[in-house]
């Protein structure tokens, strides 16, 4: 059994909120639950306390796995559920959250210390222009449209929002342009512990489900595996490759990479480079072109090279635009632990 639930409060006004037809923060409360199993209907009970003071409770009936009210919106599976109401009549931020989920003839019970950390930072284009835009936190995959956990940056491209600390899935950056003339920044497996800086580059491209891995019986080296996309409008080709001695049909919408193009940094440092080797991703009815990055491992201190790490990858082709035909640009980041000196321990 596992309840982890979080309490967000959208401290915007309706001015601040750039395009609210994109992307409209609204303060809700999340509740994602593993059980043994989910007969319908069941019920969700919350109270949330500030002080030791209740400042919120309610108790809602789920009838079926996937539900839509004014109340609530809620996603099941056989043993699992992603739930979200909103609060907007609570002005205040819980630290603690009571919650039940009465399934049958079973309780399943938690309480949720929540504490909070201010993230911020500028969102710009890569030429340092400002790049007004939202940041949407994505604690659970990808969350539902129902309430974003998300703040609008200013006119200045400077941003500041209040979240629950744990584990996020995702953050994604973009504004009304999406698809058009630019794609969206991603974070991945991003850890809240702490008020944390990050500054976004937005581009015509992606740096999608980058993920990391140390080379810990060979050479110092660590590997950085990323999925690139660009705009459709700029490269896309349909091609028939052999993997495995099997023919696939690939939907490349990726730009051709080269050394050059990649930089990495870890902690706003920058790592060598050594290589970048592109393979694919295989799924059952798609095939399209991923990279390897492998570079040095830091070599600073050792209370430098171990805890939380923050790895930044960019590409940006613009001395050979001219050859290839296009301009790709993107900046991705993620974030994991290294256990000790010598061994990573991915979140």
């Amino acid at each position: 059994m596992k309840i982890d639930a979080w309490w967000f409060e959208n401290r915007q006004s309706e001015s601040e909120i750039l395009q609210p037809e994109v992307c409209f923060p609204k303060s809700h409360l999340g509740i994602y639950a593993e059980l043994e199993d989910l007969l319908y209907p069941f019920k969700i009970s919350v109270v949330a306390k500030k002080e030791k003071e209740e400042i919120y409770s309610r108790e809602f009936e789920v009838n079926c796995n996937k539900e839509t009210t004014e109340a609530f919106d809620i996603t099941c599976n056989d043993c699992a559920f992603v739930f979200q109401s909103i609060t907007k009549e609570v002005k205040d931020l819980p630290d603690e959250m009571h919650v039940k989920i009465f399934v049958g003839e079973k309780e399943y019970s938690d309480i949720i210390k929540c504490e909070y950390a201010r993230i911020y930072g500028k969102i710009t284009d890569f030429n340092g222009n400002p790049y007004p835009a939202f940041v949407a936190l994505r604690r659970i995959a990808f969350g539902s449209d129902y309430a974003e956990m998300a703040v609008w940056s200013n006119g200045e491209g400077e941003y500041s929002v209040i979240v629950p600390k744990g584990f996020y899935n995702n953050f994604f950056v973009c504004d009304h342009a999406y698809g058009q003339t630019v794609l969206e920044n991603w974070s991945w497996q991003m850890l809240i512990d702490r008020d944390e800086e990050h500054n976004f580059k937005i581009g015509n491209g992606e740096v999608y489900s980058l993920a990391q891995w140390c080379n810990n019986g060979g050479g110092r080296t660590m590997f950085f595996w990323f999925r690139p996309m660009i705009l459709p409008s700029l490269n896309r080709k349909e091609y028939e490759t052999e993997i495995n001695h099997i023919k696939r049909c690939v939907n490349d919408i990726s730009p051709e990479l080269e050394l050059s193009d990649v930089k990495v940094t870890l902690n706003g440092r920058d790592l060598k480079v050594i290589s970048l080797q592109k393979i694919y991703e295989t799924g059952d009815d798609y095939v399209m072109p991923a990279y390897i990055i492998q570079t040095e491992r830091p070599s600073y201190k050792a209370s430098d090279t171990v805890g939380k790490q923050t790895v930044i990858v960019e590409y940006n082709n613009e001395e050979r635009k001219d050859n290839v035909g296009y301009l790709a640009q993107s900046q991705g980041r993620a974030q994991f632990y290294f256990k000790d000196f010598f061994a990573l321990s991915l979140v």
